[in-house]
């Protein structure tokens, strides 16, 4: 059966990603190997509902990636991308600093080490709807808290452990992962944080804290019973401007607004996400001229952003794109109808399904160490696989959204997890053994919710 070959090409692209090869490309090309074993079967019928045939199929393989890219760039992309320019911009001018000091200050109060890796650990969460980037997070947070975590006696290890899952559940607009849930489920981004996120997130984020707390204490205590010594944490601290403390108001702005303007609040003024960051990228540069007086820097400020948008182009759209690439080559050799029809025949429930989809992505999001890269491959069977089992779409996306991050905290290749490492002079694996239990609690509490409640 042609649709068996895609089990193959599956894990022999974990294999490379795994190697270290780039994803990107590893996906465009087991993407077009797929539609490629689709065609010599049979099925010349593979093109997005954007796309029109070029009469040749040899050349519609790569109309795919065309019309896969002109839909991302226009709805999705756009949104990841100001997204990427407005948090480079609230680093450049020192918001994202000013914001953290605000938040972690009064951490310093408490005099048990474990008790603030586990308050971290909910700060950072919360921040990281704010500052979406997982390794920017967890190094602004280093810097910020190293005086106060030496001060306590945190170790490196532990340290190393809590701040490398603060961004593990990809909350709120700013998210790339989230945004793709919110255009999955047919809703806006906002609408998706307080409706569904909101739902299950604070109790997954309560289990991770105390289990943070148990575990940090109980390898602090293994380790020092066998001899080991701490290493002292290497903090990189990347040059930024000093900001007034109000400027911890600005990387909010976008969140509020995207909340006020809608129908939570008032619904007769509709405000999209990348409306929300130009406004405020707006508001930013006209604070910024306001305490620095230096028109000429503030209107150069601009490249910062639109810098920043092309990081994010590079890396997160392009990765979208070829993750969609990726599934159309799974549809078009037929693995979707199989997958679907296996769940129909079987009479595989909501539970199974939503199990057998949410150990994908973990497979995924572990062996490449990118939740990214493991939702975008596989959120967009979300509806069919709904639609199957008879459920919402809400009901299985929002347990595939949340455990991608989930799985990728404790990846020994993910990106986050070996920044958070390289700092506290320690392996990453032994970094994921202390993370391995938080998430693993997070990820089992996430789905008795999400079976309980949606």
């Amino acid at each position: 059966m042609l649709a068996l070959l895609a089990i193959p090409i599956i894990l022999l692209t974990g294999y490379f990603i795994i190697k270290k090869y780039n994803t990107h490309a590893a996906l465009f090309t087991a993407g077009l190997v797929m539609m490629l074993l689709g065609a010599l079967g049979g099925n010349t019928d593979f093109l997005p509902s954007n796309a029109t045939t070029t009469g040749a199929v040899t050349f519609d393989f790569f109309i795919v990636i065309k019309a896969l890219s002109s839909s991302t760039l226009a709805n999705l992309g756009l949104i990841i991308m100001a997204v990427g320019g407005f948090s480079k911009y609230m680093s450049h001018i020192g918001a994202a600093n000013a914001m953290v000091e605000v938040v972690t200050k009064p951490l310093s109060v408490f005099k048990s080490p474990y008790v603030v890796l586990a308050l971290t650990y909910i700060i950072g969460q919360i921040l990281n709807i704010f500052i979406p980037s997982a390794v920017g997070l967890a190094m602004l947070l280093l810097v910020a808290l190293y005086p106060v975590l030496v001060k306590i006696g945190c170790t490196p290890a532990a340290t190393a452990a809590v701040l490398a899952t603060t961004a593990c559940l990809d909350l709120g607009p700013g998210s790339g992962n989230s945004n793709r849930a919110a255009e999955v489920i047919g809703v806006d981004a906002a609408n998706y944080f307080v409706a569904n996120q909101l739902v299950v997130a604070p109790a997954v984020m309560a289990v991770i804290a105390i289990l943070h707390f148990f575990c940090q204490r109980y390898f602090d205590k293994r380790d020092a019973a066998v001899g080991v010594k701490a290493q002292e944490l290497t903090v990189n601290e990347e040059e930024s401007r000093t900001a007034p403390i109000w400027f911890a108001a600005l990387p909010v702005m976008p969140l509020a607004i995207l909340l006020v303007f809608s129908e939570f609040m008032i619904s007769s003024i509709k405000v999209d996400v990348v409306t929300a960051m130009f406004f405020s990228l707006f508001i930013a540069m006209v604070a910024d001229l306001i305490v620095n007086r230096d028109l000429k820097a503030v209107a150069d400020s601009i490249k910062v952003y639109l810098a920043g948008m092309g990081t994010v182009f590079s890396g997160v759209v392009a990765l979208i794109i070829a993750a969609n690439t990726f599934v159309v080559g799974l549809g078009a050799i037929g693995f979707i109808d199989m997958l679907l029809g296996a769940g129909s025949n079987l009479g595989l429930g909501y539970v199974p399904m939503m199990l057998m989809m949410v150990s994908i992505i973990g497979l995924t999001a572990l062996l490449s160490g990118s939740g990214n890269a493991a939702f975008f491959s596989f959120s967009p069977l979300a509806p069919s696989v709904a639609s199957t089992v008879g459920t919402s779409t809400a009901s299985l996306a929002v347990p595939m959204q949340l455990s991608a991050g989930l799985f990728r905290s404790f990846s020994p290749v993910a990106g986050v997890v070996i920044a958070c490492a390289g700092a506290a002079n320690v392996s990453p694996v032994a970094v994921v053994i202390r993370t391995a239990i938080p998430m693993i609690g997070g990820i089992l509490t996430l789905l008795i919710l999400t079976m309980m409640l949606m």
